[in-house]
């Protein structure tokens, strides 16, 4: 089955593009790009436009392969025209809902469910259990329902956030988006988790140990491992399972 890979090698080998090309029009990094063109990691929102632009084609294409190939250069406003779509501007999401995804009325003809973008906020005290929550919307991320079957997750239970760090390169890169199911805070062996952790969030990969020691791991060696025990586990809480990432 086509995906994303594959349908930006085939623009590229119609426009005689390599990969500096699609460096130099995105702005991102050659990291970045390869997992574009020999990885299958979708195009985050941050240059799924520039992409689409460099290659002629539409986002919705190379998300999904549906819809025209060529844009032929058109405007935003024409192509909506020529398909007879409607608009929803930007400021009539509700900027409070931040816990039912929203779907985009000019994307209703393609079915996807745009999902939010946000900053997780903790809040502890002494002898007090540590709550998090979801305060800044950063923006939005679509996504086809098929992802929420496959995936088995309710939409209402998927957060995206942006990853930040090196820690967990060759597998998550700095500013990466990553989703997180909210609902799957059970620990599976060796599973990716958004935590917190002595003030500070991260995604890590646990272990587990006997007598109920938890391990976060970093997949970059010059990590080094975090030990969870009785003792510091007050200081200790899981966000969610990490189920996805676009790069």
């Amino acid at each position: 089955m086509e995906n994303v890979s594959d349908r930006i090698n085939k623009r590229m080998k119609e426009l005689k593009l390599k990969q500096a090309d699609l460096m130099r029009d995105t702005g991102a990094g050659r990291a970045t790009v390869s997992g574009w063109i020999n990885d299958g990691n979708n195009p985050s929102a941050k240059y799924l436009e520039a992409l689409a632009k460099c290659l002629k084609t539409t986002s919705t294409w190379l998300l999904t392969g549906e819809g025209p190939k060529n844009a032929h250069n058109q405007k935003m406003e024409e192509f909506i025209k020529l398909h007879g779509l409607s608009v929803q501007e930007s400021s009539s999401f509700d900027a409070n809902n931040i816990l039912e995804p929203d779907i985009v009325e000019f994307e209703i003809a393609n079915g996807y469910i745009w999902v939010d973008v946000v900053e997780a906020s903790f809040s502890c005290g002494v002898g007090e259990s540590i709550e998090f929550h979801f305060d800044a919307i950063n923006g939005k991320y679509p996504l086809p329902p098929n992802f929420f079957q496959k995936k088995q997750v309710d939409p209402r239970c998927l957060r995206i956030i942006k990853a930040k760090g090196d820690s967990m390169e060759e597998y998550i890169f700095n500013d990466d988006y990553v989703g997180i199911d909210i609902s799957q805070t059970e620990i599976i062996d060796g599973e990716i988790y958004a935590v917190y952790f002595e003030g500070e969030a991260m995604l890590k990969k646990i272990f587990k140990e006997e007598g109920g020691t938890l391990i976060l791991h970093s997949l970059n060696e010059k990590y080094r491992d975090k030990k969870i025990t009785e003792q510091n586990g007050t200081n200790f809480k899981v966000m969610g399972r990490q189920i996805w990432r676009a790069g």
